[in-house]
């Protein structure tokens, strides 16, 4: 790699301050510390950032802007799997579509009201009718109400269900029957859970991972059943 290849920690703020306004060489500094990005040394101990070094700087920076991801699940995204910092920029986008299992954009993240819209594309007034619904919920923090991850996968497929028709008020028939499930296995594991034996609540919570997933394909199974006179499968 050439020099000209290469940036000092003042030039890599000069070539970010427009997208990240409050970006500071304190801040760069900080995210070295916590193993995020790893730039070169030169032997007088200058740093030197190369083009992937800013692009997975890029990276870390709007996964934090725009989806709150925690520092420490960044860093551990980055040390499981690396992480194609060009495709992920593009996967991250509002037409990102999630169907069924976790998207690795949506784990471990915190988002308020305006995070949901831009990570999702859905208008903040829309979200606002899906929290009145009871199909998103958050927790207070401080003045704002905070998502999680499952929040943004609620709103990204319900998206899709009203680009294909569905309006607000349809989507409580899921949270209907979600409820209802919901209180039959909470019966049934409600002992399991509380034990006070480590062991028996790790295998508790394995169970009800299993039954979840098994009633997700009864409930696929019954619903292509029951939709077999549109001859649609």
């Amino acid at each position: 790699m050439s020099e000209q290849e290469l940036f000092n920690i003042s030039q890599v703020c000069e070539n970010l301050i427009g997208e990240f306004p409050e970006l500071t060489v304190s801040k760069i500094r900080y995210l070295e510390s916590q193993g995020l990005i790893s730039p070169l040394r030169t032997e007088s101990g200058y740093r030197k950032f190369s083009t992937d070094d800013l692009e997975q700087l890029v990276w870390i920076l709007r996964q934090q802007r725009d989806y709150f991801v925690p520092l420490r699940t960044l860093k551990e995204r980055l040390e499981r799997n690396g992480v194609d910092f060009k495709s992920s920029a593009e996967s991250n986008t509002s037409d990102s579509k999630v169907v069924g299992g976790k998207d690795p954009v949506v784990t471990g993240i915190s988002l308020d009201i305006d995070g949901l819209s831009r990570a999702s594309g859905v208008p903040p007034q829309k979200i606002q009718e899906l929290i009145e619904l009871g199909v998103v919920k958050g927790r207070q923090v401080g003045s704002k109400e905070i998502f999680e991850g499952d929040s943004l996968l609620t709103i990204r497929s319900a998206k899709r269900l009203f680009e294909l028709g569905m309006e607000t008020r349809h989507l409580r028939m899921y949270l209907v029957a979600a409820q209802r499930e919901a209180g039959v296995i909470e019966q049934l594991f409600s002992a399991k859970t509380k034990s006070g034996d480590v062991k028996s609540r790790t295998e508790a919570k394995r169970e009800l991972d299993e039954v979840v997933v098994l009633g997700r394909e009864i409930h696929k199974c019954l619903l292509k059943l029951s939709l077999d006179g549109l001859e649609t499968w």
